[in-house]
């Protein structure tokens, strides 16, 4: 296995055993909430909004609090120059390579918008956006695949929360201190399971 994505980095950081578990061994099975799916719905019906699609009739039937929160979330000053929006939903894949191993980093941008001079990946979380942000394994991964892809470090990270309207935002500093701690998350997995 030498594709990962945040998700399956951030649980390899946590718990090798329930790394193994899930993603080499694949017992865990996934269970589905009500909260899961209510940002699965408001995530497409933002990308569809910034792609141009009238999404009206689909929006009057959600239920009363998540069309509330559409409705604020599309108030938002960045929805303004909505044109500026590059990508939405776009997956991406990266090789990076270390003296030892090559991996592939794996993921997929909720939107990136582009702007005078720098380019802004926006992640919608549906609650909780991350409480140190600049340190966030995701911001790590996205902001060097995004430097990657758009061969650029004038990269940043704006996580917004859509239920609360809060927003914190990371920039781009080191690509060499982000692969080591990519590689050394990923040296915690014994070779057999690299290959």
């Amino acid at each position: 296995m030498n594709t990962f994505s945040v998700n399956s980095l951030k649980l390899l950081e946590k718990n090798k055993e329930d790394f193994i578990n899930k993603y080499i061994l694949h017992l865990d099975f996934l269970s589905s909430n009500k909260s899961t799916k209510r940002g699965e719905r408001l995530h497409g019906l933002i990308s569809y909004y910034i792609q141009g699609y009238d999404i009206s009739k689909i929006k009057n039937s959600l239920a009363k609090d998540e069309k509330e929160i559409l409705d604020k979330t599309l108030l938002l000053e960045i929805f303004k120059e909505k044109k500026k929006f590059i990508k939405s939903e776009d997956r991406f894949l990266i090789k990076c390579k270390n003296k030892d191993l090559t991996i592939y980093l794996t993921g997929r941008f909720d939107a990136v918008y582009k702007g005078k001079n720098t380019y802004i990946i926006y992640d919608w979380k549906s609650k909780n956006i991350p409480p140190n942000p600049q340190e966030d394994l995701q911001s790590i991964v996205y902001m060097y695949c995004a430097s990657k892809i758009f061969n650029t470090k004038d990269i940043q990270i704006k996580y917004i929360s859509l239920e609360n309207q809060e927003f914190v935002q990371a920039e781009f500093k080191d690509e060499n201190t982000y692969l080591e701690r990519i590689f050394n998350i990923i040296k915690k997995l014994p070779k057999k399971y690299l290959t």
